[in-house]
């Protein structure tokens, strides 16, 4: 089959996107009715053959899912990591969101088969994700609230009423916290997918429900194939810059789910102390002279392989 491919740019307030010959701009808002009279328009009686290109941007690119998935049209989910990459080899140095959406419709020229799909729209899994999501911003003002209160009293300064006013937040932060934690774990239940991948990754010492529930929604909608896709995924790959016979120095990319990545490296820390394989791993890097943080980001990306293999066994137990 001939597709006819689309590159869609997302970003909070509009859509960019380039058919090859013309860019268009259509608003990002509910149901995408500009949009949709455009492919009607255009594509009418050629909805099997077309392939809608584009990156995750979070929450922005929910509405375009939901159309893909509701009109059934193809679609090829991006791994944001390949945009760079992708830019460099087409020659694009200018970055505007028009270039962006030229650059993902060139990505038709890399695509391998088995990437074009038809999304599905997964209500609880969905209803899942934005919880946790949600539980990620309550902790991070609650980490922020706890640091001003800590600095309130210790200064001489500080009134009594500003710091009645953070503790109160606080507690209703912790509160609010619990309360989405429960019916995560209640909706977990409901959903037989998740509740036997995220029972498989229990088994893991050191793996608690959040970051099993975290790591299950993203191996999920992600539809994460294989152990390189897992660790780009998690920002966790190795990014390496040589030039000539100069090399500078290792790090991770730091380009996947950053709130996912920390909760991984909870569990890790949690894991070197209690998960017998992570702990020998852990001291046999650092006897070699690895340092401290080296020797834990290893951990943190064998524990997330360790996870993809437990995912992958709920659903084939015989897979080794």
């Amino acid at each position: 089959m001939e597709y006819l491919f689309l590159g869609v740019d997302i970003a909070k307030d509009y859509l960019v996107v380039y058919d090859g010959h013309h860019t268009y701009t259509f608003p990002n808002q509910r149901n995408l009715e500009q949009f949709q009279q455009f492919l009607k328009k255009r594509y009418q009686g050629k909805e099997k053959r077309l392939v809608v290109i584009y990156e995750p941007t979070g929450p922005y690119s929910a509405f375009l899912e939901e159309v893909l998935a509701l009109k059934q049209l193809k679609a090829v989910r991006l791994n944001p990591r390949k945009i760079p990459y992708l830019q460099e080899v087409v020659g694009k140095r200018a970055k505007t969101d028009g270039f962006d959406a030229q650059t993902l419709y060139n990505y038709q020229k890399f695509i391998d088969p088995s990437e074009i799909q038809v999304l599905k729209l997964d209500q609880k899994k969905e209803k899942l994700a934005l919880l946790l999501s949600d539980y990620f911003f309550l902790r991070q003002q609650e980490n922020n609230f706890a640091n001003h209160l800590e600095a309130l009293k210790r200064s001489p300064f500080s009134s009594s009423e500003s710091i009645r006013f953070m503790r109160k937040h606080l507690q209703l932060f912790r509160e609010q916290q619990k309360a989405l934690r429960k019916k995560m774990e209640e909706l977990t239940k409901e959903d037989e997918e998740i509740e036997k991948a995220v029972g498989k990754m229990g088994e893991i010492k050191g793996v608690g429900f959040l970051t099993a529930l975290g790591l299950s929604l993203l191996f999920k909608r992600r539809r994460v194939r294989n152990r390189g896709e897992v660790v780009a995924l998690l920002g966790l790959d190795p990014l390496v810059k040589q030039s000539g016979k100069g090399q500078g120095p290792r790090r991770i990319s730091r380009r996947g789910d950053k709130k996912l990545r920390g909760l991984l490296y909870m569990a890790t820390l949690s894991a070197i102390k209690a998960n017998e394989k992570i702990r020998e791993f852990y001291f046999r890097l650092r006897s070699k002279g690895k340092p401290g943080k080296v020797a834990v980001v290893a951990c943190m990306r064998k524990l997330a392989l360790m996870c993809w293999a437990h995912y992958k066994m709920a659903f084939s137990p015989f897979v080794p």
